[in-house]
Order: C-alpha cells, then sequence, then structure tokens
C-alpha cells in the first residue's frame, strides 16, 4: 500500500490542460515572447525553467518579492515577544541580588535575539511557501523534462480562437515547438 501511495506521489495522473506550450531555447526569444503575450492581455501564463533569468522576470513584471517584510516583521514580533517575556518573568517573580535593577537589557538580549530569530525564520519559511503556492497539488501547466535541463517553456491558459492566435504569436517569437492542449 504504501508502495502505491509513492508511486502515485511520483508519478501523478495527466490532469486535462486547455491552453498552449512553447518551448524556447534563447532567453531572449522567452522575453520577447513573454513581453508580446502580456501585452495582447495575457496574465496568467507560467514560464517553466531551469533557472532564473533576469530578462524573463522583467517581462512578467512581477515586482519585488513580500518575502523580506514578512520576514521582517516576524523578526520585530520575535523581538517584542523575547523582550516582554523576559520583563515579564523579572517582574512576575522578582528576586533583587546585590541591589541590581530587575529590568537590565544584556542579560534579556540573548533570549530576545534568540526568539527574534525563530519567529523570522519561521515566517521566512510560511512567506515563501504561501508565496510560492507550494505544495502544488495540481500542476498548472504540462510538464517537460527539459524544462529541467536546458529549454524554457511558456504556457498560456486559453481555448478556441484565441489558442490559434497564441500558437502563431509564440511561433513568430522563434519557439523550437508549439503545442495545443485542447
Amino acid at each position: 500500500m504504501i508502495m502505491k501511495l509513492l508511486n502515485r506521489l511520483a508519478n501523478p495522473p495527466e490532469g486535462k490542460y486547455h491552453g498552449v506550450m512553447g518551448v524556447f531555447y534563447y532567453v531572449d526569444d522567452a522575453a520577447d515572447a513573454v513581453r508580446t503575450l502580456r501585452q495582447a492581455g495575457h496574465r496568467r501564463l507560467s514560464v517553466l525553467s531551469p533557472v532564473p533569468h533576469h530578462q524573463i522576470e522583467r517581462a512578467l513584471e512581477q515586482g519585488l518579492s513580500l518575502v523580506r517584510w514578512v520576514t521582517f516583521c516576524g523578526g520585530a514580533i520575535g523581538f517584542t515577544a523575547g523582550m516582554s517575556l523576559c520583563i515579564y518573568s523579572v517582574l512576575s517573580y522578582p528576586m533583587v541580588t546585590g541591589g541590581k535593577e530587575l529590568i537590565s537589557l544584556p542579560p534579556f538580549m540573548i533570549p530576545t535575539y534568540e526568539s527574534m530569530i525563530l519567529l523570522g525564520g519561521l515566517t521566512n519559511l510560511l512567506a515563501m511557501l504561501a508565496l510560492g503556492r507550494l505544495p502544488q497539488v495540481r500542476p498548472r501547466a504540462p510538464y517537460d523534462p527539459r524544462f529541467t535541463e536546458d529549454r524554457i517553456g511558456i504556457w498560456v491558459p486559453c481555448s478556441g480562437v484565441e489558442a490559434e492566435r497564441v500558437r502563431e504569436m509564440l511561433r513568430g517569437h522563434e519557439a523550437e515547438e508549439v503545442r495545443l492542449y485542447e
């Protein structure tokens, strides 16, 4: 039973896709195709590539990631929570030794730092998973093993006459292969 489950996870069933997949070798051609598709009004396209390409990212007009701000907020909350925990514990159970002040920052810095790192790291992980839409239960686009080696795939979900237009657009931008899924 476990082998059957692992086999299903390793080889998911092919989904039904409606759209056009273009396979590109050159990054410039793929970036130009993405720009043209975006200007034509296609906003839900997906790019599959073995490595990140800055030209394609700029063509997709993604903008800056929110992960850094979520991580900063998590770290700030962790810092505040760590300092609050230290102050609360000292004020709840005061032990005056040698006439020292109860609230002293140097000994509080280690638990504060540790809680800041812990919450910053956890919020970073959760933000990366959420913004990366992971885990991806159902694939958004058909997959080709060449996309992990040296090719770039552009998936445009569409159907009918629009699919034919997209197909011709991708061919016009020097796509090696264009497949229509209906």
